[in-house]
């Protein structure tokens, strides 16, 4: 693979010639050669992903995108900031038999939290919230990055061809699939993010994905004895929060008992 690709997605590579900010794209180009390539055309997905971090504004736990940029003629990359520690789930990964303190990763996830209390308020759906589309940068802070599938309330109610992976899913419950609500279903997925975080393994890692979609359609959720925040966790799991704000107001409190 080309030096430069830092990331690949399902349609998309990341690369970053200067550690500074990073292309996102379906064509890689540099010095006027095509270094790689993916077989699906993403420009509308790009446009779409610009457009929506255009509606969430700045924010301190939102990814800086600076836009669309021109790579080649007729090919365009989304142009982002770069992020030096890559995404959440592989410096967990990277890092599994060295997790950092407990009050680092508290503030990941009241990070987390915030950068989602902000995507609600500018009244978009994320859609696939994974310590995966969290950033990573200097001090551990968190930046909540990846909207290509996301939806803004209003302009997006038939647009609903993206979920969360397993782990992140809230279960039926009783519901049809497209009717659980959008919150919950995010509120649910904060819940598993924060759980990556804390207990540093994803839940029920290892696991196929049908697997955990059995476990979790019995009311089987990983243990959260001996974990950080498993009060909060549970509240996620449990469906028991109305907002992202209220998880930041819970984990605010919780920081603030550790000192």
């Amino acid at each position: 693979m080309w030096w430069s690709i830092v990331g690949l997605g399902g349609s998309c590579f990341v690369s970053s010639t200067d550690k500074r900010t990073a292309l996102k794209g379906y064509q890689v180009w540099e010095e006027g050669e095509c270094r790689a390539w993916c077989q699906h055309n993403s420009e509308k997905e790009l446009a779409r992903e610009a457009l929506i971090y255009k509606h969430l504004g700045e924010h301190p736990h939102i990814l800086h995108c600076y836009g669309l940029e021109e790579v080649h003629p007729g090919i365009n990359s989304l142009r982002l900031e770069y992020a030096p520690f890559g995404d959440v789930r592989k410096f967990i990964r990277e890092h599994k038999a060295a997790p950092l303190t407990k009050g680092v990763r508290l503030r990941m996830a009241l990070d987390t939290a915030l950068g989602l209390s902000h995507i609600h308020a500018r009244r978009v759906q994320h859609c696939d919230m994974s310590c995966r589309n969290l950033f990573l940068f200097d001090n551990y802070r968190v930046k909540i990055g990846d909207f290509g599938g996301s939806l803004i309330e209003g302009q997006d109610e038939l647009r609903g061809g993206v979920c969360e992976e397993a782990a992140y899913e809230l279960p039926l419950r009783g519901r049809e699939f497209w009717s659980r609500p959008a919150r919950k279903r995010e509120l649910f997925a904060l819940g598993s993010a924060i759980y990556e975080i804390m207990a540093w393994a994803s839940p029920y890692e290892g696991q196929e994905d049908g697997e955990i979609e059995k476990k979790y359609a019995k009311g089987e959720f990983p243990t959260l004895e001996g974990i950080t925040a498993s009060n909060i966790i549970q509240m996620c799991w449990d469906e028991k929060y109305g907002s992202a704000d209220e998880v930041a107001e819970a984990l605010r409190a919780l920081i603030a008992s550790q000192r």
